[in-house]
């Protein structure tokens, strides 16, 4: 079986700042392969093009752009606010705001990881890009293994769309629920 949308795919990858002889950001091994539904949103986009139609052991290799991967690097999403933000209900600063953190931050439209760059007196310096944003990256690994969805692959949803087809959760808008 190839790998297409609506797959479960068993992949090994090494992830390269750069190029295939950069330094090694993150990896996927045989002995704990990433596994995910294909065509789901769950690789970047341009990680799932250069995927599509390879078999169980095909390898592959490919360099990816940093618009390609986890964006540019934006210096408008870090914000400066001010420190007593930290402050616990006793005035005392938070043992969570120091430099180099990643914290969660309720923001207008849910929950986002922001990275504490800087703390001074009065102000604390928060990065909310993407650790990765501004990164060419290049990916090498291979496929293992490629197979049809089940409805467990959804946590006991339907097998096509993650919704409950009996209970009318499923919009009957994809193909195997029409």
């Amino acid at each position: 079986m190839k790998v297409a949308n609506n797959t479960y795919v068993t992949l090994t990858y090494t992830l390269h700042n750069d190029t295939k002889d950069g330094p090694v950001i993150d990896q996927a091994t045989k002995e704990k392969p990433l596994e995910a539904i294909f065509g789901h949103g769950m690789f970047l986009p341009r990680f799932e093009e250069c995927l599509q139609g390879l078999e169980p052991g095909d390898k592959y290799g490919f360099h990816l752009t940093p618009a390609e991967g986890y964006g540019e690097y934006n210096k408008d999403m870090v914000f400066t606010v001010k420190k007593d933000m930290f402050l616990d209900e006793n005035g005392k600063l938070s043992e969570l705001c120091k430099e180099g953190n990643t914290l969660q931050f309720n923001v207008g439209n849910g929950i986002m990881p922001g990275k504490i760059k800087k703390v001074s007196l009065e102000l604390v310096e928060i990065d909310f890009n993407h650790e990765l944003a501004g990164v060419p990256l290049y990916f090498e690994g291979e496929i293992l293994a490629v197979r049809e969805l089940k409805e467990e692959d959804f946590g006991g949803g339907c097998g096509h769309c993650g919704g409950s087809c009996e209970s009318g959760s499923c919009d009957g808008g994809c193909e195997g629920c029409k």
